[in-house]
């Protein structure tokens, strides 16, 4: 029978230890794992690198993390979403790394296909692409990109079962997806909890076979954290 990964969210987080690299899933906070990272907020680690689409939305998300000390580095597609970051960034109490979105999407992909790496034009002629090895094929000049694999990954899924598949709901798919495929743990908060066997397998947006540990989503706190979010 396959294994039921469905643990004690103090047993899943465990995993997490000071100076680890994390990949973060959510869209501009739209599926941001808002229970694992309530959780973290009490945990004993810090100087930790996260690699995530955004660094949160006003005042959640990662930004929390960030405001605690926890955080050494961002790598992210934009953090713009919550004037904290650059606050933090101006004052140097935090590094700041920005990539182009998609750039960031692939990486993650390619970690968890097992590639090295990819080619892209995306960046060519900015002063992020100079900081890029470029290669030429066929007359046209690429950046080459190195594939990340993290630590640890934390998702959040609108439905999920106790092996570990799940399903996103609305936008939250665009960097959930790609962060779960890219670690060496994967952590997954889930919404609505089935057995195996109980969702469509061609609906299944990430493979249990990615995912180490599934967690209750906490409901009732991530509904007060979305009115929060719809309210300003």
């Amino acid at each position: 029978m396959p294994k039921n990964k469905v643990v004690p969210i103090e047993e899943a987080m465990s995993r997490i230890k000071s100076g680890m690299s994390i990949a973060v899933g959510g869209f501009i906070g739209q599926g941001d794992p808002l229970t694992l990272i309530d959780h973290l907020k009490t945990m004993d680690v810090k100087d930790l690198t996260i690699y995530e689409n955004d660094a949160g939305y006003r005042e959640r998300g990662v930004v929390e993390l960030v405001r605690l000390g926890k955080i050494k580095k961002v790598v992210a597609s934009h953090v713009g979403t919550t004037p904290y970051i650059g606050k933090a960034m101006n004052e140097g109490t935090l590094e700041v790394e920005v990539v182009p979105q998609g750039t960031l999407a692939e990486r993650m992909r390619s970690g968890g296909a097992g590639l090295g790496g990819f080619l892209t034009p995306t960046g060519i002629g900015t002063t992020y692409g100079e900081s890029r090895e470029q290669i030429e094929v066929d007359g046209r000049t690429y950046l080459l990109e190195k594939a990340l694999k993290c630590d640890i990954a934390i998702v959040r899924a609108h439905r999920g079962d106790t092996w570990g598949n799940l399903m996103y709901r609305g936008t939250s798919r665009n960097f959930n997806v790609p962060a779960a495929m890219c670690a060496d743990y994967v952590i997954a908060e889930v919404e609505n909890l089935y057995t195996l066997g109980e969702l469509d397998p061609e609906a299944v947006h990430t493979a249990g076979i990615f995912v180490d540990a599934v967690v209750r989503a906490n409901i009732d706190y991530c509904v007060l954290r979305e009115e929060a979010y719809h309210n300003g």
